[in-house]
């Protein structure tokens, strides 16, 4: 069951002003406290206009979620003008997950039930709702109509953006919504509730979102871009050039929507991944960009490739992330230092020629060098050459955060390759084994 509580301005027994006015007897003290801290009240809406409306989430103390409807309705009880009300569902994580974890299906099924309507006369009591049915991981639709316009490497900057702020905030969207939509349908289930967002209310401290949106207003702008620790995308920038799609997952998008197999994210996105989260999107990326390339080769190759991810996967645990976190535990707890401590870190910045990160020379390097080291691991040993003398030469070109991020990536993808590489006899293939440090002693000798 689904909870449900209003937060709008009313006078009542308890104090006048905006509160939690109605709420379904299931919902906690706790969780009507943190909806009263996260309501929006007068002013809070960007459009004040009567088409004015936001979507909201983000997480409650119980473990549900809260996936609400801010609108504009009736005038305030003391007349200084009209009434923000905040339509709000507490969402379990089960029910949430029925719908894909998108708190825009959640809503799309409760405004399909006519169950968030405005009251004008609110009772005392809600009633708690049930949604039935379930929704597909991936908006196909949605995904192919923004692949068109703005487009998918704009769409693959969007990512870039939310998975490397803390705090982003969109400006000039013409339909924030969509965006937000499509941001989340590019991601795996698993990690869209790492994503609160707001589609149409103000900034303010007690509303920390990760993804908020600004009004079309300079004097926002500015202070928005003030703001720490708050990164600023601007939505009519049909370049983004500043938000290129370095990290794996990022360009994993890219290449995946302008092929237009956008059935290649839904397929996967149908897979439970139990415990992802967004730490572990750059290892994911790379055996799904393995996968993807595989399926796009002639028959015969593409048949050979199959069988040997078939024959690796027969021997794996049902969730290679649970046998990747049992095994290598320790590299857990550096979650959120982004890269590697390696020797080269401590080295000083390489020469004044050195490539910029926004540069598509970079990417398209970058990707050069992914198709090596998956044929390499794989026992290709011309890529293994090929490897052995490309790399020091992109060393000495690329910065050094950029070349610690991606020997993060290779080692992760180098650990799965070991996870999956398990015999009929049960212990792991020697050959495998080698490959993958052979490739893993390339990338990290720091020998000139």
């Amino acid at each position: 069951m689904i909870e449900q509580a209003i937060f709008t301005s009313a006078e009542t027994d308890r104090l006048a002003g905006y509160q939690v006015v109605a709420a379904s007897p299931g919902a906690s003290v706790a969780d009507q406290r943190e909806l009263a801290i996260w309501g929006p009240s007068h002013g809070s809406l960007i459009d004040l206009g009567p088409d004015g409306v936001s979507f909201n989430f983000h997480p409650l103390p119980s473990g549900a979620y809260c996936v609400s409807r801010t609108t504009m309705a009736g005038g305030e009880y003391s007349g200084r003008g009209r009434q923000v009300y905040t339509q709000c569902l507490i969402v379990p994580s089960d029910e949430l997950a029925r719908f894909a974890n998108n708190p825009f299906d959640v809503l799309r099924a409760a405004m399909a039930g006519g169950s968030l309507e405005v009251q004008q006369q609110i009772p005392r009591q809600l009633e708690p709702m049930r949604l039935f049915g379930h929704t597909a991981a991936v908006d196909s639709a949605l995904l192919a109509r923004l692949s068109s316009r703005p487009g998918a490497p704009w769409l693959a900057r969007l990512v870039q953006a939310a998975l490397s702020c803390p705090s982003l905030a969109i400006a000039g969207a013409v339909e924030p919504e969509h965006l937000i939509a499509g941001l989340l349908n590019c991601l795996p289930p698993e990690c869209r509730t790492q994503f609160s967002f707001s589609t149409g209310l103000r900034y303010s401290p007690r509303r920390p979102f990760r993804i908020t949106t600004l009004a079309d207003d300079p004097a926002e702008l500015r202070q928005t871009q003030r703001r720490q620790g708050t990164t600023v995308l601007d939505a009519s920038n049909p370049n983004l050039a500043e938000f290129a799609p370095i990290d794996g997952w990022p360009r994993l998008i890219e290449h995946v929507l302008k092929s237009g197999k956008v059935s290649f994210l839904a397929s996967q996105f149908s897979k439970r991944r139990f415990e992802l989260t967004p730490d572990d999107l750059p290892a994911l990326a790379l055996q799904l960009m393995e996968e993807f390339d595989a399926s796009a080769l002639p028959s015969k190759k593409r048949d050979d490739a199959s069988a040997r991810r078939k024959s690796a996967e027969s021997a794996k645990p049902g969730d290679w992330l649970d046998g990747l976190q049992q095994a290598h535990a320790a590299h857990r707890r550096f979650r959120g230092s982004a890269t590697l401590s390696t020797p080269s870190a401590q080295k000083p910045t390489g020469p004044a020629h050195q490539l910029s990160t926004n540069c598509p020379e970079v990417l398209e390097r970058l990707e050069q060098v992914d198709d090596l080291v998956f044929e390499a691991i794989d026992g290709n040993a011309e890529a293994l050459a090929k490897l052995r003398e490309t790399w020091p030469k992109l060393h000495e070109e690329l910065a050094e955060p950029l070349m610690a991020e991606s020997r993060e990536q290779y080692l992760r993808h180098a650990l799965f390759i070991w996870q999956g590489s398990v015999t009929q006899s049960g212990v792991h293939d020697p050959a495998r084994a080698v490959h993958a440090l052979e490739v893993l002693s390339i990338l990290f000798d720091e020998t000139p």
